[in-house]
């Protein structure tokens, strides 16, 4: 037995070693500092921690997670909270709270999403608790900074410029992608846009758009030839996106469009025209897209003004 002890004593002294030196090496990486924005960092445990809100979502939604646009996510964090607390705008937990309660509320009043929680609701689009108070927060913080300046007159302006975006005006749309958002190199995304170019190119010959979304879209909609259904102005997809939608002629297709996904050709294939509406029955929707206008360009100059280091 004596002989075999040693032997013993060395591989447990070695496993405790490895042990130690794995949880080590696992506490250096969750250090690493993947950025800093204006000196506070953001390490890879606070991107793991974001990243674990999305276990619980399906699987399309899973394939569409992007690591640097949680990394992006979490810059803005940082960056609202600064400008936030600059401005002193203050947003009472009991504000917050009156928020979640209207969306239990609403869940609970949906028949679609009968029997199902906030806490679910969330999960299943890879938020919790906590983010949703997080961006409940910063966008009543947004609403009290912008207040004064969305005036009615101001509003009106914007409705008459912009009309459709409010009439409900909608194209069905069908589109080809080549994703580039995890492309890192100059050399892949401009392999990626002579690509595009090229099915464009056949699709001026002859070639049906809907086989050539077939072939070579890297959207799920490939499977349906590239078909979205009918959009309106003011939807979820890019706005580079809608605006080059809505200045197709029937049957026409675009030229390569760029947004954060990638490169695109849009083919509008119907075309609803809008209802006539007035300012004043439509005056929160102005409201809100101004408000979401305003926080865009704010986002943009918080950024711009920001020490930004990304570490590759």
């Amino acid at each position: 037995m004596k002989r075999y002890f040693i032997p013993l004593l060395s591989c447990l002294l070695v496993i405790s070693f490895l042990r130690g030196a794995l949880s080590a090496e696992k506490k250096h990486q969750n250090e690493e500092v993947l950025a800093t924005v204006n000196g506070k960092k953001i390490t890879q445990a606070d991107l793991a921690n974001r990243l674990e809100t999305f276990r619980n979502t399906d699987a399309e939604t899973l394939d569409t997670i992007n690591k640097q646009e949680i990394l992006d996510q979490l810059i803005t964090d940082i960056l609202l909270e600064e400008f936030i607390d600059r401005q002193g705008l203050v947003v009472a937990s009991e504000e917050i709270e009156r928020e979640v309660n209207q969306v239990r509320s609403n869940i609970t009043g949906n028949q679609k999403d009968s029997g199902q929680s906030l806490e679910k609701v969330l999960a299943s689009i890879g938020s919790n608790m906590s983010e949703f108070q997080r961006s409940i927060k910063h966008s009543l913080a947004l609403e009290k900074y912008f207040d004064n300046k969305l005036d009615d007159k101001t509003l009106e302006k914007y409705f008459d410029g912009n009309k459709s975006l409010f009439n409900g005006e909608s194209v069905k749309v069908s589109h080809i992608l080549i994703d580039t958002r995890n492309m890192k190199t100059q050399e892949e995304l401009s392999h990626a846009l002579e690509q595009i170019k090229s099915i464009k190119k056949e699709i001026d010959q002859g070639a049906a758009f809907d086989e050539m979304a077939k072939k070579y879209s890297n959207c799920p909609s490939a499977q349906n030839g590239g078909d979205l259904g009918f959009i309106q102005r003011k939807g979820n997809l890019a706005r580079l996106f809608s605006d080059a939608a809505f200045s197709l002629r029937r049957g026409q297709v675009s030229e390569p469009v760029q947004t954060e996904y990638g490169y695109h050709l849009i083919k509008v294939t119907e075309k609803k025209e809008g209802a006539n509406v007035k300012f004043v029955d439509v005056k929160q929707k102005v409201r809100l897209a101004v408000l979401d206008e305003e926080t865009v360009k704010l986002l943009s100059q918080l950024h711009k003004a920001a020490q930004i280091v990304i570490n590759e």
